[in-house]
């Protein structure tokens, strides 16, 4: 008889959300102290050319804690159905046992915004209170999320160019926190008021303009970074006291990434920060940025978390 591998949609980690940001954050801590530790396997993710689009895979393995190997892979086509999906497949790495699988948009998303709040929880100040936000979209929402739960910020203030789309982002964020949830109608407000700052758009030009940002602020930058377009300012990553990532070596892999060599050689890995191998921030006026990448190996980490959990 055939086993019956227990498949995950986004339907189901919606059911009980706050134990699904729980499960996912679980993953992303053991995959990133791992990766300190040499545990985990993370090369660069790959793609294949279709023509129209591309198909993506990432692949990695955590061997010291959840043990758990695997993969996603989604595709670049301009078509956006409900038919365009993710799929994560998860091994055992003790013996090769296929665990289960994840489908649909939400998991990734989810990885990528639990990556980024342990950026704040490691380099943001002990007293920020402000969260701005840049970015009204699917992706903005977890980020938001997510950050809420590793920091108690008083308020929310959210920027994005279409105002029926901030309005959306208002009302939803409002139901999922009580924290006020401010709409403004300029990015420039946002970004000087924030104590972190989250950059999560598809712009491919820069969102905002550094000379805006405010001593002692952390910003996640979460948006296209590359020499054809960024919607991160390069003098505001050159400018940093500190730059961190959650996957150094897939910045260099990029090709025309928007930094230059010598920047690049200054970013500090995500994992040591996590492991105490890193002090990260030394002053409060200090201003921080984490480059996300998306960490390959961390998808499969939390998978399984929620195959446990959830299955």
């Amino acid at each position: 008889m055939s086993p019956a591998w227990p498949i995950l949609t986004d339907a189901d980690l919606e059911r009980d959300l706050a134990r699904t940001l729980d499960l996912v954050m679980a993953g992303i801590r053991d995959a990133l102290l791992s990766h300190a530790e040499g545990a985990l396997e993370a090369p660069p993710r790959f793609s294949v050319d279709a023509g129209r689009g591309r198909l993506v895979f990432t692949v990695g393995a955590e061997r010291a804690r959840t043990r758990a190997m695997g993969f996603r892979v989604y595709e670049t086509f301009p078509e956006s159905t409900p038919e365009h999906g993710q799929i994560v497949a998860v091994f055992d790495a003790a013996d090769g046992r296929l665990l289960g699988l994840v489908l649909g948009n939400l998991l990734g998303a989810l990885r990528t915004a639990a990556l980024n709040a342990v950026a704040i929880e490691r380099l943001a100040r002990g007293d920020a209170r402000t969260l701005g936000v840049l970015g009204t979209g699917f992706q903005a929402r977890w980020h938001t999320l997510f950050a809420l739960r590793v920091r108690p910020f008083a308020r929310v203030l959210i920027y994005s160019r279409r105002p029926k789309n901030r309005a959306a982002f208002v009302r939803w964020l409002s139901a999922h926190t009580d924290r006020p949830v401010v709409e403004k109608t300029r990015a420039e407000p946002v970004v000087r008021e924030a104590d972190v700052l989250l950059e999560v758009t598809n712009a491919r030009a820069p969102v905002f303009d550094a000379a805006w940002l405010p001593p002692g602020v952390h910003i996640n930058a979460v948006g296209p970074k590359l020499q054809s377009g960024h919607a991160f300012p390069v003098k505001a990553a050159l400018d940093a006291d500190l730059l961190a990532s959650d996957a150094p070596a897939q910045l260099s892999a990029y090709e025309g990434y928007f930094l230059p060599e010598a920047a690049q050689g200054r970013v500090v890995p995500l994992s040591a920060l996590v492991a105490g191998r890193h002090t990260g921030r030394t002053a409060p006026e200090e201003r921080t940025v984490f480059l996300s990448a998306g960490l390959a190996g961390t998808e499969p980490a939390a998978a399984r978390y929620l195959l446990d959990g959830l299955g």
